[in-house]
């Protein structure tokens, strides 16, 4: 009896047991396919003719085809504030017996430096030992506390700005440049994820929004070298070689450091963040302060975490709670407010140099545009410190992102299309910069209408860093390089081409809806596969061929959009689909392949009856995780697809 008994509890245990492993692999194998093959289709407003005068798109942000894919997450919840040690002002780190009931603590701390020639590893120092304080002879430390017995109590990496000595110029005469960057938040989605930030950017600070700005590239990273180096990344202007680093490419940053002026980049994510993914960042810190040693810091803490978080945020946009705290966190903060902290403390211990200083937050925007508005007050608290303590009396700051929301559900819709291409971007000037170039800002209120680039974003840095202004009221005259200072007149009559951005990123214009049952559409997409496995043909060894599976849509493309500014959303709507005749013949296709399951878009135009060819570049419209891993090539991981 006590026999059966015994099998008959060992049976259900082992149904439980394998009851469990189903539902874990039935979760696993759900969260797969939602990251690397489910995607939405996307119909893409595309510019037909680039040398046509540019219509900016006017949309209304509350539009009611695209609010049922925002929501309200939770507030980012982290550990209760435990630091046993802070650092001060003055370079000293100490013990903080305010936390602890114990009279003595034995603390140390390690310096955390770059590895050499490698901008992907850190070195934790020897030791230094404290009980009460220490100086310090870097940015960053791990520090580790343990009471009288030797149990460990603390252990956490801290930063503060190292002030080595070196010395740098005053800004009695020039104006720094303050840069603070959201990947991937168009300027609708900031009006909508970030509304106390931006009725204090415009109602106190007085900044100023730019409507027609827009990207001119596919990613992070095009749309950076245009405005951090006013060149086209990829390209003989900007070349990209995964085993070479990008020291010697002409950074804007480099120009301030050869005038003396004081530099700071911050980014996050360090796997994914600009210069880093695919390619090998740089040498030698590119700038006096940088912040991506921390982050390595914390990943070589706790290795492969980086890499479970990616999985916990997205089970966090479902609104599924895996701990008790946010996957944003760091210890006690969400890591954006670590990373604007140390933008304030660069700020503060630099007050009165010439400056350029640079954060780019990634991690709490790139994948899940709805948890930007979890930043709202943080960023608010970031921008009432600057205005409070002084630092924007000298200082122009430009809040911007590089692009709309790439790969959300945002993007399923037609405005949502229209925002991935058109990023947030704003400039606050300080007021005695208005009050001695009156026309510069004139004229930079004359450009919030205009069509922008970052080319022209990089143009107005350099005006800054030359401390040369345009006193002019008169249009710029063509030809001229493809930037334009937004303290310049920019001409009304500009076109994409005009301002640099492709006909594939260009959103002035719209399609309509054709069969994808054709022959033509057909060849369509039959030639853009082949494009794609011809510029795969040199790594065939590793990638294998695709195929076509299905055409999803296929639009024909127009080249001019009607607007009317009393629209409302049927008139806008309206005039979308009924856009004047087009002369020439270019689609827009949306379609997939197989084995990857990839989903490709491209605009295409008919050259003749039999020829075509792509516009631009074929973009990827689904997350593809892990598919390229076995290739280091940053374009062509996009269409790779492993052996």
């Amino acid at each position: 009896m006590v026999g059966e008994k015994q099998r008959s509890r060992l049976w259900k245990a082992g149904i439980l047991r394998r009851m469990f492993a189903g539902i874990i692999l039935v979760g696993i194998s759900y969260f797969c396919y939602l990251v690397f093959f489910q995607a939405p289709g996307h119909f893409v407003y595309t510019h037909a003719n680039t040398h046509a005068q540019c219509m900016i798109p006017q949309i209304n942000p509350f539009d009611k085809d695209i609010l049922a894919f925002f929501w309200q997450p939770d507030p980012i919840v982290c550990t209760q504030n435990t630091e046993l040690v802070y650092i001060d002002d003055n370079d000293t780190v100490h013990v903080n017996y305010s936390r602890t009931h114990l009279e003595v603590v034995n603390c140390s701390y390690q310096n955390i430096i770059r590895e050499t020639e490698n901008d992907n590893e850190v070195l934790f120092k020897s030791p230094v030992w404290f009980s009460k304080s220490s100086k310090l002879t870097s940015d960053f430390i791990k520090v580790q506390c343990y009471d009288y017995s030797g149990n460990l109590l603390y252990e956490r990496l801290h930063y503060h700005i190292y002030k080595s000595g070196k010395k740098f110029t005053s800004d009695e005469n020039r104006f720094s440049v303050l840069l603070l960057g959201i990947d991937g938040m168009s300027r609708l989605a900031a009006i909508r994820e970030l509304p106390k930030t931006l009725k204090y950017l415009q109602d106190t600070l007085q900044g100023h929004i730019l409507k027609g700005y827009a990207k001119v590239g596919e990613n992070t990273f095009p749309n950076m070298v245009a405005f951090l180096a006013g060149r086209i990344g990829y390209s003989k202007d900007f070349p990209v070689d995964p085993n070479v680093f990008f020291d010697n490419h002409p950074f804007i940053w480099n120009n301030f450091s050869k005038d003396d002026a004081v530099t700071m980049y911050a980014e996050d994510w360090p796997r994914l963040s600009t210069f880093n993914y695919a390619v090998p960042g740089f040498n030698q810190s590119p700038t006096d302060h940088y912040f991506r040693p921390f982050y390595l810091g914390i990943n070589k803490m706790r290795k492969y975490q980086s890499t479970i978080n990616e999985a916990l945020l997205f089970l966090e946009n479902q609104n599924i709670k895996v701990g008790k705290t946010s996957t944003l966190c760091y210890s006690d903060k969400p890591k954006h407010v670590l990373q604007l902290d140390y933008y304030k403390r660069f700020l503060k211990s630099y007050r009165n140099k010439l400056k350029f200083g640079l954060s780019w937050l990634n991690e709490i925007s790139h994948d899940y545009v709805n948890f930007i508005k979890l930043a709202d007050d943080d960023l608010l608290d970031f921008l009432t410190f600057l205005k409070e303590d002084g630092h924007l009396e000298k200082s122009v700051l430009f809040f911007v992102s590089d692009h709309g929301s790439r790969v959300d559900k945002i993007r399923n819709t037609p405005i949502g299309r229209i925002e991935e291409r058109m990023p947030f971007f704003s400039v606050v000037l300080p007021q005695n910069f208005k009050d001695k170039f009156p026309q510069a800002e004139t004229n930079l209120r004359t450009n919030i209408e205009r069509l922008t680039s970052p080319f022209d974003f990089y143009e107005t840095i350099v005006d800054i860093f030359k401390n040369e202004y345009s006193h002019s009221t008169n249009v710029v005259q063509y030809p001229l390089s493809r930037g334009i200072s937004l303290f310049r007149n920019i001409p009304k009559q500009r076109s994409c081409a005009d301002a640099g951005i492709h006909e594939h990123n260009c959103a002035c214009y719209t399609s309509e809806n054709i069969p994808v049952n054709n022959t033509k559409i057909e060849r369509v997409a039959a030639f853009v596969v082949t494009k794609i496995n011809r510029d795969l043909h040199h790594l065939k060894e590793k990638c294998i061929t695709l195929t076509l599976n299905k055409i999803i849509e296929a639009k024909l493309v127009h080249s001019q959009l009607k607007h009317n500014e009393q629209y409302d959303d049927k008139k806008f709507m309206h005039n979308f689909i009924k856009p004047k005749e087009d002369t020439s013949r270019r689609f827009l296709i949306l379609f997939d392949v197989l084995p990857s399951a990839a989903m490709f878009e491209a605009t295409v135009e008919e050259t003749n009856a039999i020829e075509f060819s792509v516009l631009g570049h074929v973009s990827r419209t689904n997350r593809y995780g892990n598919q390229s891993s076995c290739i280091n090539d940053k374009r062509l991981k996009l269409y790779c697809f492993c052996k």
